[in-house]
């Protein structure tokens, strides 16, 4: 860990920490596009190929909002702290039903533990390598929406304040016993901008007389979602050098990601995560020329740095 921190001390890592509001602005616009482009898919030609492109192209970009909820939390998409919140919390959480502030505080405990037991996201991770049977099975329960449908239960009973706030779903232990009143307030609370984001989508559908459209959102959100954030979480930290080394260039790992997997489990630059945990500052479209700087200067030497994600996949399984 020392070695760590003296190399990250000795790298001059400024010209990576630059904030630009273009170059936010102009990646929460492809996202939200890439939405649109889903919905006109079906819309202008129905057929089974165009729907389930339409279900590829909403699962990868309701994991594209959730990766740039992640770097707004870290207050690192925009430069204003404020536009961050504002963006993380409407733009970005209220589409997939997520509790930006809650999540913050979840997800800065994982960088403040990683490499250790302590971290939250500890138990996604501490299962693999598991059998190919085990695999498959897993994969078949979020293709077939099983996997989605529990997570969507627990994520309420989250905002209805019964269970903490646990983005690894294993926490369902109640936090205490508030009365139905007080849980469906905070269910009220919490959800009211995913409310809104959702009532002004189903409108918009509904007034362009293709109101059926809504439900590939949720079929998405059920399915390839939670199919790509599987692999997306496991590709970050599952089966890497040594989990429980504080060292990032041990406890995670990056992927090249071509443009298959960018259109599927890696958007917004998520596969350069070693990176990320090196400098969690660093916005998510500086990853790459900070991935060039650190290999130039000769510091990920033993790093895990995979080809594709069909590596990723057979790490995730026991041989």
């Amino acid at each position: 860990m020392q070695d760590f921190q003296r190399e990250l001390r000795q790298l001059n890592t400024k010209p990576f920490l630059r904030r630009s509001n273009v170059r936010a602005a102009a990646m929460l616009i492809v996202n939200h596009g890439l939405i649109v482009l889903a919905f006109v898919l079906p819309g202008v030609w129905l057929h089974p190929v165009t729907i389930v492109l339409s279900l590829v192209l909403l699962g990868n970009r309701q994991l594209g909002l959730g990766i740039l909820m992640h770097d707004c939390a870290h207050r690192a998409l925009f430069r204003q702290a404020k536009m961050n919140d504002y963006v993380g919390r409407w733009l970005c959480a209220a589409p997939i039903l997520a509790q930006f502030d809650g999540y913050r505080h979840y997800h800065l405990k994982h960088h403040a533990n990683a490499g250790t037991v302590d971290d939250p996201d500890y138990p996604n991770y501490r299962p693999y390598p598991v059998t190919r049977r085990s695999l498959l099975r897993k994969l078949g329960r979020d293709v077939i929406g099983l996997t989605g449908i529990k997570n969507t239960a627990i994520l309420c009973m989250m905002h209805a304040g019964r269970v903490e706030y646990d983005m690894a779903y294993t926490n369902t232990q109640a936090t205490e016993q508030p009365s139905v009143f007080q849980s469906l307030t905070c269910l009220a609370q919490n959800l009211w901008p995913a409310s809104i984001f959702h009532m002004g989508l189903f409108s918009i559908l509904t007034l362009l007389a293709s109101p059926w459209l809504y439900g590939l959102w949720w079929l998405a959100y059920l399915t390839t979602f939670q199919l790509f954030s599987r692999l997306r979480n496991a590709a970050e930290h599952a089966n890497v050098p040594d989990l429980l080394d504080k060292d990032p260039r041990k406890h995670a790992r990056t992927v090249r990601a071509g443009l298959l997997a960018r259109l599927t489990v890696a958007p917004n630059h998520v596969n350069y995560h070693l990176e990320h945990h090196w400098l969690p500052s660093v916005p998510p479209y500086r990853l790459a020329a900070f991935h060039s700087y650190l290999r130039a200067s000769d510091v990920l030497e033993g790093a895990q740095i995979l080809p594709d994600y069909g590596a990723v996949i057979r790490q995730m399984i026991r041989r």
